[in-house]
């Protein structure tokens, strides 16, 4: 590698921060650079919730000040919005048209809250967060608000209803276990959790599904197909992430869910990896692609494809099954579970 060298990485959450530590570690010379379009620095993102409910401050956030990526020479680019890639040229089109050349790519840009089909003419009435901006202005609304429906179908929602009890709130919980991610919940499971919630004085709907969502004024009302009708300030959904890969389509990149990549974390174009929440990876054992959820992951991912990039062959190797535990209940979350 050279000081001509310009490594790019898209994403500022942990498979990009990975990767930008172990590019300048191996490689000295060569520019680099993060594009994130968050205006925060790097974050521990699963404390958000803690954040949300008032349990702790910003400062508690952070993993990295800005400060760190000076000291190591990286570019930090926060606020950026890439809007298309060019990988025959080589060149990355920011949001106000600027054009930045690459010589290799890293695509580490995580993933957005899904919103659910059938809930997507009620969308105007939900409330989703996945960024520390999206936060910011929830915090407060959180803060005033005393009755919170929590719309749940991933395990994130299970630790945020936990925080919201905490700070005392009166919290309703709708399961939407058929869409459940990024596993599929037995019904003793379903049992375990409905009752430790109640436990907690939550109110649960594990049957039920919403009909109807109606707003008079700043109070909502939530009207199900079992006729219950359920009194809310706020609507949050949680029903997991999508990989955010928008920018990338037309660019004859590989996607499918996330961007394809092989088992070295490459995609279709030899200078562009993917790691982290937006990559499909390759298992040659399922013959099948798979996107791998978690923090550690993540890093595991960042760390392979920085060195792959910088000329190594190391293949990303199914990690250690992971464990999800909710108050005794042990859930399976291994990476190469069908979700």
């Amino acid at each position: 590698m050279s000081a001509k060298d310009h490594f790019i990485i898209i994403g500022n959450g942990p498979a990009g921060n990975n990767a930008a530590e172990v590019l300048r570690e191996n490689d000295k010379k060569a520019r680099i650079s993060i594009i994130s379009t968050e205006s925060f620095s790097f974050y521990y993102r699963h404390r958000l919730k803690d954040f949300i409910s008032g349990r702790i401050p910003a400062e508690d956030l952070v993993v990295k000040h800005y400060s760190e990526y000076k000291d190591k020479n990286i570019r930090l680019r926060l606020g950026q919005f890439v809007e298309k890639i060019d990988p025959e040229k080589k060149i990355l089109y920011l949001k106000h048209m600027e054009k930045i050349n690459y010589t290799k790519l890293i695509i580490a840009t995580g993933g957005s809250p899904r919103i659910l089909p059938s809930l997507t003419i009620f969308q105007d009435y939900l409330t989703m967060f996945s960024t520390y901006s999206d936060t910011v202005g929830l915090r407060h609304r959180i803060e005033k608000a005393k009755e919170i429906v929590v719309l749940g179908g991933d395990l994130t929602s299970f630790s945020f209803v936990k925080s919201l009890v905490k700070a005392c709130k009166k919290v309703s919980f709708l399961l939407f276990n058929d869409a459940f991610w990024p596993i599929s919940l037995t019904s003793e499971m379903i049992l375990k959790i409905e009752e430790n919630l109640k436990s907690h004085n939550v109110a649960t709907f594990f049957n039920d599904s919403v009909e109807m969502i109606k707003k008079s004024k700043s109070k909502y009302t939530i009207e199900t197909k079992q006729n219950n009708k359920i009194k809310s300030d706020i609507i949050i959904s949680l029903m997991g992430m999508i990989p955010n890969i928008r920018f990338i389509l037309g660019s004859s990149i590989d996607t499918d869910r996330g961007v394809l990549v092989d088992a070295y974390l490459r995609t279709n174009f030899k200078d562009i990896y993917a790691a982290g929440d937006c990559a499909q990876i390759y298992n040659p054992i399922l013959k099948n692609y798979w996107v791998s959820i978690g923090w550690m992951n993540a890093e595991e991912q960042g760390k392979i494809a920085a060195l792959n990039l910088l000329g190594d062959s190391k293949i990303i190797e199914p990690p250690k099954e992971e464990i999800f535990e909710y108050e005794g209940i042990k859930v399976n979350t291994s990476w190469w579970k069908k979700f």
